[in-house]
Order: structure tokens, then sequence, then C-alpha cells
């Protein structure tokens, strides 16, 4: 665990609490330490990672533990290489959890985490969550069918940037099983990709050409017309 160095003086204290409830070995430690990685102080916020990842391998961390791998000290972080491969490790099913459903600023934080120390998922579910929350779609195409279940999910996400990948992906492996909720995403008209045009609906009727079945086809004449 990281030493109180790079912790501010600023009172009332949290690290004086956090420390009394460390001592008393009170209950209440676990809900504090949820409470302090929303703290408006970056030291606040990257101590009570820590102590939430050592001490309860609790995936809610790693955003914490993201902010002290690329902002903090070496000795920070070298605990949070260490504490985010504990976490990995200790919890794969709630990392795959938080991958697929955070919101986007929380699943980049943890994706960039895994990514900063090396972390690779072993578990096919895993790394299509993974790849996913990276947006390394040519990874996820490289997986063929075994990413389709993962990124037809990807299709409802929040992220506009997401869905566009995923239905892209989706065409490029060219599997069947991904025409119904590709016809769904042609009724997606939000914006841009990456800047140089084509909206979610454009990407979705393009993957269900490629994929090519009537019944994809005759869901993009029927889009074209309407």
């Amino acid at each position: 665990m990281v030493n109180n160095r790079v912790l501010d003086e600023d009172h009332p204290d949290p690290f004086d609490r956090i420390q009394g409830l460390l001592e008393e070995n009170d209950p209440a430690l676990h809900g504090v330490l949820l409470e302090g990685i929303e703290h408006a102080d970056r030291a606040v916020r990257v101590y009570c990672a820590l102590l939430l990842a050592e001490l309860f391998h609790d995936v809610r961390a790693l955003p914490g533990l993201h902010e002290a791998l690329v902002e903090w000290d070496r000795e920070v972080q070298d605990a949070a290489a260490e504490a985010v491969w504990e976490i990995g490790d200790a919890d794969p099913s709630t990392l795959i959890q938080a991958l697929h459903f955070e919101r986007g600023s929380v699943r980049d934080a943890v994706a960039g985490a895994l990514a900063l120390v090396g972390w690779f998922p072993d578990d096919p579910d895993m790394e299509v969550a993974y790849r996913i929350a990276t947006r390394d779609w040519r990874a996820l195409v490289s997986l063929g069918p075994a990413a389709v279940p993962g990124l037809a999910a990807a299709l409802r996400d929040p992220d506009g940037n997401i869905r566009r990948g995923a239905a892209w992906a989706l065409g490029e492996i060219g599997d069947p099983r991904a025409v119904p909720v590709l016809v769904a995403a042609l009724a997606d008209t939000s914006g841009d990709m990456f800047g140089i045009g084509g909206r979610v609906c454009d990407v979705a009727a393009d993957a269900l050409l490629r994929i090519g079945s009537p019944e994809a086809k005759s869901a993009v004449e029927q889009w074209r017309s309407a």
C-alpha cells in the first residue's frame, strides 16, 4: 500500500478518517472508500482507489488506478499496477460487466488501466468485452463468429462510436446472426464516424450488404426507399 507521503494536509482530513476506520477494522470502510474515489481531490481519489483494490479487490477502483498510472510518481504507479493485476485475477466476471456496461468515461478508464499494465484477458467473452472497450475493431474481426454476440450487444451502447465500430466489425465478420440487430440499427441516425461521414445507419446498411443474405439485402432496399 502506498504511504501517506502522497497525501495533502487539507482539513477536515479525509485521510485521518480513513486511517481511523482502518485501525478499527470498521465495516463502514468499504463505503467510505467508494465515496472517496469520487472525491474532488485527486490525492484522495487515488489513495481510496489503492485501498479499495488492496482490501476489497473492487473493480470500481480501476478508474482511480488509471489516474494513478498516468499522473503519479513511480512508487504509486507500481502500487496501482499491482492492484490492477490483482483485481483482474480476483474478479474477472465483474471486470467483464464493467467493460460491457459502465458509462463511457469509466469504461475507457478501466480499459486504459488494463492496457497500461499489459493485462490481457484469458477468457473469450472477456477478450471481446475488452476489445470493444478499447475500440480494437480489427482484432474483433479477427476473432470471427465468437465476437458476434458481444458486438451485437454493443449496438445498444450509449456511445455512438462504439455502435458504429460494432456495426462495421459485424459486416466484416459477415455472420448472418448479426442481421436482425443490424436491421434494427438502420433506425440509428447518430452523427459522423470519426468526423468523416457515416451515420450508424449508413454503416449498418453497408454491413448488411457485406453479409449479403436475402433478408439483409431486402432490409437495406426497404430502408433506402423509405
